[in-house]
């Protein structure tokens, strides 16, 4: 404690006006000394280069254990960047059969970072593996116009794998033997049900597909299947879709399609609940249990499973596409992935 001893009433005045000047000066108050610290810098530099495709940017992931990050780009292939922004090197260059499509999804083993798929639709092979961190790809089986991508991560030999169909109903293709053939599993579900192209495996037997999109009089709805797709039970009638947020914890996260809200299973997808709050799209899994999402401009931040979201970050310049954390970096990347090249952007902020 310190003690103040007047000497005078002219003193008196001068030490209180000392302080109200101490408190206006910039980070005196609580408020500032709160508020959001850093920048966004613009780290695009010459990803995809010398030519995009029609979406531009279309992904960026954060390879587990480092601070790379990998960017994929429409008809142009996957980047990485290790410099922190400075460049990106373009992954697979020698490839005899090239990755052409738009880059939709990449799932690391969690055994070994090195190891990946990617999926991807439009142009070209829609499925590739690398077993050496990116230098090389190989497609897998022939299937093309693929979004969502599930590996069955409690087999250790990685054998039962489920992709989905961009933008088609009944289209759940699986695979047993590492990606190599591939059986149409999506066949038996309903009929009328609506584009099922994100899939979840949760094992060999048991997965989860989405229904939802733009087919007109085809209904919404959230399958579940025990039985390695010889028959599926709908467990949800909300529509979601994007690539769902499983966290470490074993929550599922979905954005349910139309600004709906965000729905969550704490169940392993047996049963699922409609969030409150802001945030309508897909979160990504922080560390400590945390989530992160973007709403409009602004990175939020949950730390109780999606009830409540506070404001993290300065202000982005944009909406963005997508949103993606490096946890070895301790960074954020935001992307736009737009028809024009000129506007499409990767931007990182760097967390204090």
């Amino acid at each position: 404690m310190i003690r103040v001893v007047w000497q005078d009433a002219r003193s008196r005045v001068l030490v209180i006006a000392l302080c109200i000047i101490a408190l206006a000066l910039p980070g005196a108050s609580k408020a500032q000394a709160t508020r959001p610290s850093g920048v966004w810098v613009n780290v695009t530099s010459n990803v995809g280069e010398p030519k995009w495709g029609y979406a531009g940017v279309t992904l960026l992931a954060a390879v587990p254990g480092s601070n790379h990050i990998i960017a994929g780009v429409s008809e142009a292939g996957l980047w990485e960047m290790s410099d922190g922004g400075k460049s990106w090197v373009k992954l697979g260059a020698a490839d005899a059969v090239p990755i052409m499509n738009r880059p939709y999804q990449i799932v690391f083993d969690p055994k070994d970072s090195r190891i990946f798929w990617e999926s991807g639709n439009y142009a070209g092979p829609g499925l590739f593996k690398t077993t050496d961190g990116g230098k090389t790809f190989q497609p897998l089986g022939k299937l093309t116009h693929l979004d969502g991508l599930g590996i069955d991560l409690t087999d250790p030999q990685r054998k039962t794998l489920v992709v989905g169909h961009h933008e088609q109903p009944c289209s759940v293709e699986k695979s047993t033997d590492g990606g190599l053939t591939w059986t149409n599993v999506g066949q038996s579900l309903p009929a009328d049900s609506n584009f099922s192209s994100d899939p979840i495996i949760q094992d060999a037997s048991t997965f989860i597909v989405n229904a939802a999109g733009w087919k007109k009089d085809a209904s919404f709805g959230i399958y579940r299947t025990t039985d390695a797709g010889k028959t599926w039970k709908k467990i949800c009638d909300q529509g979601p879709a994007g690539i769902p947020c499983v966290t470490s914890a074993g929550a599922i996260y979905w954005q349910a399609l139309w600004a709906k809200g965000l729905l969550k299973s704490e169940d392993h997808g047996l049963t699922w609940n409609l969030l409150p709050g802001p945030v309508k799209e897909n979160p990504v899994d922080l560390p400590n249990g945390k989530l992160m999402a973007a709403v409009d401009r602004q990175l939020m931040v949950s730390a109780d499973g999606g009830k409540t979201w506070q404001k993290t970050g300065p202000e982005i310049p944009f909406k963005p596409t997508g949103i993606c954390f490096s946890e070895k970096g301790r960074a954020v990347y935001v992307w736009r992935s737009t028809e024009a090249r000129e506007d499409n952007v990767i931007l990182k902020w760097e967390m204090p």
